[in-house]
């Protein structure tokens, strides 16, 4: 297998530092001039080194080896970078281990993400027709499963199976990946372009050039004639290049880059003041796509405008909440969402009481995330168990371990990520949404129940359905058309 390139880095999503990895699928560089193409499987051992570039600034590297063991293929791949977030560069390793089968699907797989003192780790393997996932922790692992209707690539294979499966000219190809940092599956297409000559370690090159498709998002990579990926292009200004060892490794630190919180974050029309005393916005909406959930609850969507009304949090009575089939399934545990863990239970011990309704522990759990989990950027994989113990995070770290803590105390809950105005711009935010008779919206990060109507609901669920937001980063516009306090 040939095999590099980042997994449509979907981005260090946004504000909050909400990110969705960087993942980075290497491949093999051998020094071969233009020559005519021709498909061959790799047998020999591959060490191969990448730069990283945001905007031609180097911002960190990719050393991948490969081997055979007999008829299938043990990969190794480690990416070291530097990234701007809030004004913050923060370090950020990612580890990918792992075997494929010979038609370069996922056999298994082992994924560590470190970045200061967060860290994540997910392995698994494939087994008939599942996957079993162990993610969290290393001392508290959560075992799922998934149903498969076929094997899935991991996501950083996408450019080998379509160089294995030999895509012609002007041809597309669609495949489902797996995506470790979010636990999910996707479908994926890939187009084989015209073949290019390009420059790459001052030679020139005749390559394969392929473009993928991911929810609207394009990515673009160049492949010589043994399938090795030279170069590679991608969202949010993100490029990989082929290099020598020595150059990747040169310096230890790189510049701070573009902070990618700004980048992506979208100019207001106009400058909104207390925003929690506003009851209704209005606000036209452009540049989207069918994926997101816009209609719904305290949201209204028609013909592009989007209507958004503050709603009212109502006493529950000591009795008890009413919980409909709909909302019931909100109250499990998720393999980030540790709600049935004892630590997540001791915690919400000494947060609540039990003769406080309903609406009263809501608010108690909201406000002690509030006080005690420190705001700060980070990028990893947010799971709850983990901030809890670290007490520290964004936007993704508060509202995973308040939701937690809230289906723990028997309210059921989800994550809800969008917008949010702040300072004259929109920025990509995540907070909560709970049940109370009605779906009501919460914020721990700015202390507010129910959150404040600039706060655009785009989707709501676990972070596969974070995924959602790739394809409308960059492209949204909004026009705010009426306030109404």
């Amino acid at each position: 297998m040939r095999k590099i390139k980042w997994n449509i880095i979907y981005g260090m999503l946004i504000t909050c530092a909400f990110f969705l990895l960087l993942l980075v699928r290497l491949e093999f560089f051998q020094k071969n001039e233009a020559e005519d193409i021709k498909i061959s499987t790799p047998y020999q051992p591959q060490d191969i080194w990448m730069n990283i570039y945001q905007n031609n600034q180097k911002i960190g590297f990719v050393h991948r080896t490969f081997t055979r063991k007999d008829e299938r293929f043990l990969f190794n791949e480690n990416v070291l970078m530097n990234i701007n977030t809030m004004g913050l560069n923060q370090a950020i390793n990612i580890l990918t281990e792992g075997e494929l089968n010979p038609d370069m699907t996922l056999s298994s797989f082992n994924f560590n993400l470190s970045s200061g003192i967060f860290r994540f780790n997910a392995r698994g393997h494939v087994v008939k027709d599942k996957l079993i996932l162990f993610t969290g922790l290393p001392d508290a692992l959560e075992k799922s499963e998934i149903h498969l209707k076929d094997i899935p690539h991991i996501s950083g294979s996408i450019y080998d199976a379509a160089f294995y499966a030999d895509l012609e000219k002007e041809k597309t190809g669609a495949f489902n990946i797996f995506d470790p940092s979010t636990m999910s599956i996707r479908s994926i297409k890939v187009t084989r372009n015209a073949d290019e000559i390009i420059l790459i370690m001052g030679k020139r090159v005749l390559t394969k050039k392929y473009c993928t498709d991911f929810m609207g998002v394009q990515n673009c990579a160049w492949l010589d004639k043994e399938g090795n990926i030279l170069k590679e292009t991608g969202l949010l200004g993100i490029s990989m290049e082929r290099t020598s060892k020595e150059k990747a490794m040169e310096g230890s630190t790189y510049g701070k880059g573009i902070d990618f919180t700004q980048l992506v974050s979208i100019p207001s029309n106009v400058k909104i003041t207390d925003p929690q005393k506003i009851n209704v916005i209005k606000i036209n909406i452009s540049g989207i796509n069918d994926s997101l959930f816009l209609n719904g609850d305290r949201q209204s969507y028609h013909q592009n405008t989007l209507t958004i009304i503050k709603e009212n949090v109502l006493p529950i009575s000591k009795s008890g909440l009413k919980i409909p089939s709909h909302a019931a399934s909100f109250l499990n545990p998720s393999p980030f969402i540790q709600s049935n863990h004892q630590q997540i239970k001791t915690q919400l011990e000494k947060i609540i009481t039990h003769s406080d309704t309903d609406d009263q522990k809501a608010k108690k759990i909201i406000d002690w995330v509030y006080r005690n989990i420190e705001k700060k950027p980070i990028l990893s994989v947010p799971n709850a168990l983990e901030v809890l113990k670290n007490k520290s995070g964004d936007c993704n770290e508060h509202s995973v371990l308040t939701v937690a803590l809230l289906r723990a105390a028997g309210i059921p809950a989800q994550v809800e990520a969008g917008l949010v105005y702040l300072r004259g711009r929109f920025y990509y935010h995540a907070w909560c949404v709970l049940y109370l008779d009605n779906w009501i919206t919460a914020d721990s990060v700015f202390n507010q129940f129910p959150a404040d109507v600039t706060h655009i609901r785009l989707v709501r669920g676990d972070s596969d359905k974070q995924l959602n937001l790739i394809g409308v980063i960059g492209k949204m516009k909004l026009e705010v058309l009426e306030i109404i306090r």
